[in-house]
């Protein structure tokens, strides 16, 4: 298995699923006439920020420490969670109380879709390495 390719396959696919995410927001935006920019913008950072660095440190792991594969999974799903809950926190003081609940609404379909995409993908590799 070519470990370079499967990395930027994964940050390939996690750019195509934000960019259609983003896309699908701009149209509900435009539909409903509401305001959902802070809260994508935050969303999509996120994503590709953990995800990209992801797909660099499985390589790293993949390459170098093969039997720390279970601690990586491990330690990337309590850093998703952790930045998650940072990054709410973060979205509460900007977007402030009354828009809160849009701005969670829309990070929990980018958050869902992207451990769903990250599940996938990994335990496909995982079958491999």
């Amino acid at each position: 298995m070519d470990v370079s390719r499967q990395h930027l396959k994964y940050i390939g696919e996690s750019l195509f699923l934000v960019a259609n995410l983003t896309l699908a927001g701009y149209f509900v935006m435009r539909i409903w006439d509401v305001d959902l920019w802070v809260a994508m913008l935050s969303s999509m950072g996120f994503v590709l920020v953990v995800d990209i660095a992801t797909a660099f440190l499985w390589r790293w792991v993949v390459t170098k420490h093969k039997n720390m594969l279970p601690s990586f999974f491990t330690g990337v799903s309590g850093f998703r969670f952790l930045g998650a809950l940072i990054l709410l926190l973060i979205g509460y003081f900007i977007v402030g109380r009354e828009s809160m609940l849009t701005f969670i609404c829309v990070f929990f379909v980018y958050y869902m879709l992207s451990i769903v995409h990250h599940s996938i993908f990994f335990s496909r590799m995982s079958k491999r390495v």
